[in-house]
């Protein structure tokens, strides 16, 4: 179990078509500085739900990045709990829970 931490906008890189490569079953991924953007993003939001639905792929963004970017509420995919919203406490949780992580 690998925890992918994704920092990039997919706005400006084509990080987050690696990232999708390199997940596998029950990975992670987690959406932090500039990665909340992804929000924005229909393409990306669309391949988070598909690998969740097809891998069990859990994805995470970092609630204090998402009000940092006036981002809160753009995208009923992290209100509907597909996308969990989660503290900094829980992102280092986060860290311990997978065997790996891997920052993008």
């Amino acid at each position: 179990m690998i925890l992918h931490i994704v920092s990039t906008s997919p706005f400006s890189t084509a990080t987050f078509n690696s990232v999708f490569a390199r997940c596998s079953v029950n990975d992670g991924i987690i959406l932090i500085q500039d990665a909340v953007y992804a929000l924005n993003h229909p393409g990306v939001v669309n391949q988070l739900v598909t690998l969740q639905q097809t891998l069990g792929i859990a994805c995470f963004i970092l609630a204090d990045d998402l009000i940092a970017r006036a981002n809160q509420g753009q995208s009923a995919t992290a209100e509907s709990g597909k996308i969990k919203q989660i503290s900094m406490e829980g992102f280092v949780t986060l860290t311990l829970d997978y065997e790996k992580t891997i920052s993008w």
